[in-house]
């Protein structure tokens, strides 16, 4: 049996991952505007752990066949923790945000079409080309230093998509893999940091400078996810990919009004196209 195709994209799908994109923005700021980008990082992790332990207490760890998706899946979100924090470090939210979210539709693409039967129109894939390259050429115009971070960080948002989707449709339901992959993230993200990291008191002291914000933080990342997660059980990875991107908007317009960055015209015409692109999406 084939995989889903663009008739299954529903007015439904389109809103969850729309407001996933909105509070995947959100937590991205936390992450940005703290002092200690990796250890903020770790901490949103953790507080999405935390959030998600009940969950599991409640309706169980997945099936045996996704453990291998989510093995290699909290493998995937530990490196992006690792190289999200080094994109923040080095360039500005409105810059690296669209670059990094930007390369990755067009990857999830043509891999879900290829090893995962998924079947988009032409209208589709000029909706995902639309959104993905508005927002890369809104951090490409004038090209950061650095600008291989966040190059990196969105291949490995391509691989984790790809990984978490292909896992989550092995699977009987999403909420019982979103929940045993947050759990697994922070442990492997704190044994991993813990081993690697000269000072542990630095990530006690992320979480005691600002743990209402972190918590937050956390789970506004587990949400998000869960609502990107369930829309692509049914929904092409790449349509998931090219209007979950649309955060990119969100993060731009973050960098300008919170964090005070610049921004030009430019930015706001290709965040313009960018919606434009997911429209064609939805409407195809």
């Amino acid at each position: 049996m084939g995989g889903p195709t663009i008739d299954e994209v529903t007015t439904t799908a389109f809103f969850l991952i729309l407001g996933a994109a909105l509070l995947h923005a959100a937590w991205n700021l936390v992450v940005k505007g703290s002092e200690d980008r990796l250890a903020s990082m770790w901490a949103v992790a953790t507080a999405g752990g935390l959030v998600n332990l009940p969950v599991l207490a409640v309706i169980g760890f997945p099936e045996r066949e996704v453990w291998g998706w989510l093995a290699l899946s909290a493998v995937l979100h530990v490196a992006y923790g690792y190289t999200l924090a080094g994109t923040y470090d080095r360039v500005d939210l409105s810059s690296a945000y669209p670059i990094a979210r930007g390369t990755a539709p067009l990857i999830v693409t043509v891999i879900g079409v290829l090893f995962l039967d998924d079947t988009i129109s032409l209208v589709g894939v000029i909706g995902i080309v639309l959104v993905a390259g508005s927002l890369a050429l809104i951090g490409l115009r004038h090209v950061p230093k650095n600008v291989g971070w966040p190059i990196l960080t969105g291949l490995v948002i391509a691989a984790y998509t790809v990984s978490d989707g292909a896992g989550v449709r092995a699977g009987d339901e999403s909420v019982r893999y979103i929940g045993a992959l947050f759990v697994m993230h922070s442990l492997l993200f704190t044994l991993i940091l813990g081993a690697t990291r000269k000072s542990l008191a630095s990530l006690g002291e992320a979480l005691r400078r600002s743990p209402v914000r972190l918590l937050l933080g956390g789970a506004a990342s587990a949400g998000a996810y869960l609502l990107v997660m369930i829309a692509a059980r049914s929904t092409p990875l790449g349509l998931v990919a090219g209007l979950r991107e649309t955060s990119a908007g969100f993060g731009v317009l973050a960098g300008y009004f919170i964090l005070h960055e610049k921004v030009t015209r430019h930015h706001a015409l290709a965040v313009l196209v960018a919606i434009a692109g997911s429209t064609l999406i939805a409407l195809s």
